[in-house]
């Protein structure tokens, strides 16, 4: 009988040298995060993902270590900091199969499904579902995950409704339905409805009348941050330090003078209010002697083309890789953008404090910075010879580009871009699938520029 090389991997053993290897990697979700949980609805997904995968090993199927996993996030948002990951690594070029138990894991809405399998298969990703009779292949693949789609999704609006209509009904009646208790109360056991807790409501007061006597949030969050007090937790979040802007939402809450928010309004709540009217109305007034403009209603969303902010989703802190907010001091629309002042912001929420040293850049500085990059198509910036083909080939015609043109350019082919304070523009991905459709849909015009 002959001897097996003692170096011969498994997969050698089980596909033979010649079976080419399938990356896999395992993508799993869990609504609702518990901090007492220590085994986790991803930790159970993962293991029936892994055994699955494991099973595979004859058509070359290899599990990637790296973990993809959005624990506390609702299925029905489409951008998912585990998910937005796995896209990541498989714009790199890193992950051939991904692998979920079932696919409400992966999304609960229809139209999101639609983008989802689209991205995958345009990316050459085979998605594959371990239970629920969904793991077929190939075309039957297609129409079996469309129908379990559009069920999740019409038995997610069925729950949406029922819950929707039993909040309602709370809240007409100033009764806590569901959802975070702020800071300052605690949730009764047997009722649900917010008890007082004293130790938290001392801040709480402290907030408002250092507010009424006229301190800014600014200054309230550094009073805060060294006295010790934190933000409050909610299970795994929570607990951080704060910021003017965490302090303005607990100066704004009508749950502190015992009203609940109720159909653009308020209701009165059948909790008591940890300050009184008087107390509540002078921080309320001081707050609103220190605007320095009045807020403007939201319009609706701006067209990418005319976005005054070109790289508004794509620029991120290097430091925290967080997205970078946007601000200005005036109005601005894509005609006026070159003439007032705009910046990135790392800006710190309820959960995240922001950089310290706070990190701003000139959105003029930087969105020049990444035009010209783009412009000049340097290998060690851009090593992908494909992208930086095609860049080179626009570059003659780039200045006689409206703004509204380039806006559509770099949001069509740039992935992310990164800024440091220290080292300037610390990198940028760039789409290589929305670059390999572009280039497709060119035709003729770019039938010289390399394959991939």
């Amino acid at each position: 009988m002959p001897t097996r090389n003692p170096n011969e991997s498994v997969r050698d053993m089980f596909t033979g040298r010649d079976q080419p290897v399938l990356r896999c990697a395992v993508y799993t979700r869990q609504s609702v995060a518990n901090a007492e949980q220590d085994l986790t609805s991803c930790d159970v997904q993962r293991e029936r993902c892994e055994n699955y995968v494991r099973a595979m090993q004859y058509e070359g199927w290899q599990l990637l270590d790296e973990h993809f996993d959005d624990l506390g996030v609702s299925g029905a948002e489409l951008s998912r900091p585990g998910l937005d990951k796995l896209k990541s690594w498989c714009v790199q070029g890193r992950v051939d199969i991904v692998v979920a138990t079932r696919l409400d894991r992966l999304n609960r809405k229809m139209s999101h499904w639609v983008q989802l399998a689209d991205w995958f298969k345009q990316a050459g990703i085979e998605l594959v579902f371990v239970d629920g009779g969904t793991n077929a292949r190939g075309p039957l693949a297609d129409l079996v995950n469309n129908i379990v789609a559009s069920f999740a999704e019409f038995e997610r609006e069925l729950i949406r409704e029922r819950l929707l209509d039993a909040h309602a009904r709370l809240r007409e009646r100033g009764l806590r339905s569901a959802g975070r208790v702020s800071l300052g109360y605690k949730a009764d056991l047997a009722t649900r409805q917010l008890v007082i807790d004293e130790d938290e409501a001392a801040v709480v007061r402290a907030f408002f009348e250092r507010c009424a006597a006229g301190e800014s949030a600014a200054s309230i969050a550094r009073w805060a941050n060294d006295a010790g007090h934190r933000t409050k937790v909610h299970g795994r979040q929570g607990g951080n330090r704060w910021s003017g802007r965490t302090v303005l939402q607990i100066l704004r809450n009508p749950i502190y003078v015992g009203e609940r928010v109720h159909g653009g309004g308020t209701v009165e709540g059948v909790h008591d209010g940890i300050i009184d009217a008087d107390l509540a109305q002078r921080a309320w007034r001081a707050i609103d002697e220190r605007r320095t403009r009045q807020p403007e209603p939201r319009g609706p969303a701006l067209d990418w083309d005319r976005d005054p902010y070109m790289l508004r989703g794509l620029l991120r802190c290097a430091g925290c890789e967080r997205v970078m907010t946007t601000s200005a001091s005036a109005k601005v629309t894509i005609d006026n953008a070159d003439q007032i002042p705009r910046y990135y912001r790392c800006r710190g929420d309820a959960e995240r404090p922001a950089c310290t040293p706070s990190v701003q850049v000139s959105a003029q500085k930087v969105e020049a910075i990444v035009l010209a990059a783009l412009k000049k198509a340097d290998p060690r910036t851009i090593p992908d010879r494909r992208s930086r083909a095609l860049l080179e080939h626009l570059r003659p015609s780039w200045h006689t580009w409206s703004r509204a043109e380039r806006n559509r350019m770099v949001r069509d082919l740039v992935w992310s871009v990164r800024w440091s304070p220290r080292r300037g523009l610390a990198g940028f991905t760039l789409d290589t699938i929305a670059i390999d459709n572009f280039i497709e849909e060119g035709g003729e015009r770019f039938a010289g520029l390399p394959s991939r």
